[in-house]
């Protein structure tokens, strides 16, 4: 069976968002400090991923890392961005909230498309950015007062850097980025030596570090190809399913349970960008 290019950039998207999905368990298992935590989520999933680039381009390895030029830079720069703002964000919130921040990474997308590539917004979309903020705005509500609202607001620049480099690589669709999201991570691992106290790692966090090479190695990499085939905003809409699944892995091993208002927020979110989702995909050229 061929797949249409709108198929196999839903098909990739879809992938590697459901691989992305049991990370935040992941973080939440771990033991170490913040920074610690951000070096080895870095380094161990960055050297794999360098290692399988290099044994791919072999004696092209240079020009095959650095083919991006400016954008690839650009892109790292974002990878960075949303690997210590995702960290920070858990670190300072329950997990269904940065999460459903997160889940605006999609409009946010269809903003900075409009703004940079001239993708115009239509008016559904402009509807649903609207009472989404509305929703984000309610969640904030609930989090002033119990200390969550500075975790709430690192979970937006996690959105507004995944969203940024959606739209970067959209706009070169002919450039690989798989090389800037490694040395996006491997800048993230320098960044956060810096600032740990620490290199001492257990072995049963170590072993939750290697399944990271899954959750934040082999998923971007599915995620990073998607924005090929389809736009930014469509790929976006897919971490939907990490709104919706990240805080049931982490309910159903480690109890941890959203507040009422979160819970309502994030079903509001939800339902308002599926429906959106529906109507892109309806709308779509195929």
């Amino acid at each position: 069976m061929t797949l249409t290019n709108h198929q196999k950039g839903i098909l990739l998207a879809f992938a590697g968002v459901m691989l992305l999905t049991p990370d935040s368990l992941l973080i939440r298992l771990i033991t170490i400090d913040t920074w610690s935590l951000l070096f080895y989520r870095s380094l161990i999933p960055g050297i794999f991923l360098l290692l399988c680039l290099i044994a791919y381009a072999r004696k092209n390895f240079f020009n095959f890392f650095f083919n991006a030029g400016k954008l690839g830079l650009l892109n790292s720069i974002f990878i960075v961005g949303s690997n210590i703002f995702f960290i920070l964000a858990l670190q300072n919130t329950n997990v269904a909230n940065a999460l459903v921040m997160v889940s605006l990474v999609p409009l946010i997308a269809a903003i900075i498309s409009f703004i940079f590539l001239r993708e115009r917004l239509d008016f559904f979309t402009n509807a649903a950015i609207f009472l989404c903020l509305l929703a984000v705005i309610f969640i904030f509500y609930d989090s002033i007062g119990s200390g969550r609202i500075l975790g709430d607001i690192f979970g937006i620049l996690t959105a507004v850097s995944v969203a940024s480099s959606l739209v970067v690589i959209r706009s070169a669709a002919d450039k690989n980025f798989i090389p800037s999201y490694v040395m996006g991570k491997l800048i993230t691992a320098v960044i956060s030596s810096m600032l740990l106290t620490s290199f001492v790692i257990g072995g049963v966090d170590l072993s939750y570090i290697f399944l990271m090479i899954f959750t934040v190695g082999f998923s971007f990499i599915l995620i990073t190809f998607a924005p090929r085939f389809i736009s930014a905003s469509e790929v976006g809409l897919f971490f939907l399913l990490e709104t919706a699944l990240g805080p049931i892995w982490v309910w159903w091993f480690i109890d941890e349970i959203p507040t009422q208002n979160t819970i309502i927020g994030a079903i509001f979110i939800v339902f308002i960008i599926f429906i959106h989702s529906i109507y892109m995909v309806k709308n779509s050229d195929g």
